[in-house]
């Protein structure tokens, strides 16, 4: 009986702990995995160009919804979108704006739309695999650079429009 317990315990904690740590490890093998075939393809993330026309906004923009007019950078909330099978997998990110503890879904950016013309040629010529590109584009869509990109681009929007350039 008393093994049993710990038997059972033992198994109770290492399930608890694969559910909370299986996200870090996913995107950490996304980021290695993304780093070194960029190494070897001689990419920089940083340079690698994509659009913001994929990203799909729930509200016209700019708006007159006085939340969204009122709106400061920072209440932009950029969350990402898993599915949860055996494991997760990126699905994309979600564009929120909060203040004053109210929330509006805002966007959403599904992460198979996410897409780079340099990888899409590469893609064509049979140098990567579908796989690869997903997991690059999953790399970029994180990055810190990109995440702050996005941003600045959602708040120009929500504010100007989408086809409006700013001063």
């Amino acid at each position: 009986m008393n093994e049993t317990v710990i038997l059972l315990s033992t198994m109770l904690v290492f399930i608890i702990t694969l559910i909370v740590s299986g996200r870090f490890f996913y995107l950490l093998e996304v980021r290695t995995t993304a780093r070194k075939l960029l190494n070897s393809l001689k990419l920089d993330v940083l340079n690698i160009n994509y659009s913001f026309e994929q990203m799909v906004f729930f509200h016209s923009l700019p708006s007159n919804i006085q939340m969204l007019r009122e709106s400061k950078k920072e209440d932009i909330i950029i969350k990402y979108d898993y599915e949860l099978l055996t494991f997760d997998q990126f699905k994309g990110i979600k564009l929120f704006i909060e203040n004053n503890d109210e929330s509006l879904f805002l966007g959403y950016l599904p992460i198979n739309d996410f897409r780079f013309p340099i990888l899409d040629l590469l893609l064509k010529n049979g140098d990567i695999d579908e796989r690869s590109y997903h997991k690059v584009a999953i790399y970029k869509l994180i990055h810190p650079n990109t995440l702050e990109e996005i941003s600045a681009e959602v708040y120009k929007q929500i504010h100007l429009g989408r086809y409006k350039v700013s001063q």
